[in-house]
């Protein structure tokens, strides 16, 4: 009997050794004056014993800790349960660490609670290098963004119509949405105006993003050099040179596809005429409250099909008009079915807009967008121009 106590003796204290050599613990009063407290509390706290025994507990709390947290631990410590979380401590020399805690009350004979203990771990390592990594993250994202913002500015710098005080403005009545999914936007439009001649394009490249943000640009100063330098204004053509630039961007193939789904017109405002060639671009015109969509080839620019395509025309009248966009509105869920809109749901949406003043409904559109999706957030790029024969 009396080795089995000895034995017992000699495994508790062979426990609280090694409990010692690991963990920080302190006892207190029900007030939190420190009535004991274990060496390893002292080193890391670096005050002595001495220091300790007769202080509050809160001789090393730090200013960063909020007083809510303390309070919870307190209204749990009342209630008789137990409370654990991560508390930053200060160290005499005024330098922090960081302890997950664990603090419960003891009980004495009678059953009443008149200590508390708390067993604490040294978790400083682990959350200053959460501290560093959380900063590194920041460091990297504020780089992300300011690169994004760069991007930004020469994609925009490319689209001058989607500038509020553009010195090329449409010469008709138009709005003009362009709704980024990130910063930078695989969805775009373009125009160059000569007189009453408008050539655009409205597209959507194959990912957004700065990958789709890459190949608009590409795209777009395709264009813009054709059109400045070549002085190319027919769309068969351009679509020819567009298709064939984007298969043959790179030496070699890559993981990913280059291509863009497009609508590129010309537009005579004089002749009420418009040139077209759509790969899979998305076009339709609204005359005398009926919508119709504008033909378009089943396959993107890119893929080595330009020269099958052929330059499509349409004659206009007073009144008409035109929608180009990407299918970043299709895409767009919706709160009550869970489900993209869809084509169909695109074309009706665009004929509730009728009443509406051409150069008002961008407000509108949004409007009507915001009450089909509801709480679902943004699905995609999104571009959509509209424009007014007048």
């Amino acid at each position: 009997m009396e080795s089995d106590l000895q034995g017992t003796q000699y495994e508790l204290q062979d426990r609280l050794a090694i409990l010692d050599r690991f963990a920080l613990i302190s006892q207190t009063d029900t007030r939190g004056v420190i009535q004991y407290a274990n060496p390893k509390f002292c080193e890391v706290s670096g005050f002595t014993l001495e220091e300790l025994v007769g202080r509050p507990h809160n001789i090393v709390r730090h200013p960063d800790m909020p007083k809510a947290l303390f309070k919870d631990l307190w209204d749990h410590l009342k209630a008789g349960k137990i409370w654990q979380g991560e508390i930053k401590n200060r160290r005499k020399d005024g330098s922090h660490y960081w302890v997950l805690a664990t603090v419960g009350p003891l009980r004495n004979a009678q059953g009443e609670i008149d200590r508390y203990l708390s067993v604490r771990v040294d978790i400083t390592h682990q959350k200053d290098l959460e501290e560093r990594l959380r900063a590194r993250s920041l460091e990297l994202e504020e780089d992300l963004m300011a690169n994004f913002q760069a991007a930004q500015s020469v994609q925009m710098a490319l689209m001058p119509a989607l500038r509020p005080l553009h010195t090329e403005p449409l010469p008709l009545p138009h709005f003009i949405l362009w709704q980024p999914y990130n910063p930078v936007s695989g969805d775009f439009f373009w125009s160059h105006v000569e007189k009453r001649r408008v050539l655009f394009a409205v597209g959507d490249a194959i990912s957004h993003g700065v990958f789709g943000a890459m190949l608009s640009v590409v795209f777009m100063q395709k264009l813009r050099h054709l059109v400045l330098y070549n002085a190319i204004w027919s769309t068969e053509r351009l679509g020819e040179e567009a298709d064939r630039m984007l298969s043959q961007l790179f030496a070699f193939s890559t993981d990913r596809p280059l291509t863009i789904d497009a609508f590129v017109g010309a537009l005579d405002l004089g002749k009420r005429r418009l040139s077209y060639i759509s790969l899979k671009g998305k076009g339709y015109l609204v005359r005398g409250g009926q919508i119709q969509k504008l033909e378009s080839y089943p396959f993107s620019f890119g893929e080595r099909l330009g020269g099958s395509a052929e330059e499509k025309e349409l004659s206009l009248e007073v009144g008409d008009r035109l929608y180009f966009l990407s299918d970043g509105l299709a895409n767009q869920r919706c709160e009550t079915t869970q489900k993209p809109l869809g084509s169909k749901a695109v074309a009706d949406l665009l004929l509730r807009i009728q009443s509406v003043p051409i150069e008002r409904q961008r407000e509108a559109l949004l409007s009507e967008l915001d009450g089909l999706r509801g709480t679902c957030p943004q699905s995609d790029d999104m571009v959509v121009v509209g424009m007014e024969i007048d």
